[in-house]
């Protein structure tokens, strides 16, 4: 089976609905940063760097974060089974009901929760 490259932003599609269901009446900001480190490449770490605290309950009260935390490893697995670069690290950012989905190298995802620490 050869690598889609629509995969990715089909899953995401999917996820929009429920965040726009979740999040209609919210104004949910930050990101989400993503990181594997086991060998079959399934999610370790999983960093939410929301502007309010009350924007993280109401994702997992919904079930958002839940679905969210499904995606994230099935994308690390079908990438890293597909050998594409970056398999293993990224972001989504959350603006409102839309997410962007942006693969990083690991220097930068790390660099980017070590900022985020620092903030």
């Amino acid at each position: 089976m050869s690598y889609d490259p629509d995969f990715d932003q089909t899953q995401l599609d999917q996820l929009d609905q429920l965040a726009v269901q979740c999040l209609a009446n919210s104004s949910a900001q930050g990101k989400v940063i993503f990181l594997s480190d086991s060998d079959d490449n399934r999610l370790g770490v999983a960093s939410f760097r929301l502007k309010g605290d009350h924007d993280f309950e109401a994702l997992k009260e919904c079930g958002f974060k839940h679905y969210l935390m499904e995606l994230l490893d099935s994308l690390l697995v079908y990438r890293a089974q597909h050998d594409q670069p970056n398999a293993s690290q990224g972001v989504i950012h959350i603006d409102n009901n839309r997410l962007e989905l942006e693969w990083l190298s690991r220097e930068e995802a790390e660099e980017l929760i070590k900022l985020e620490d620092d903030a």
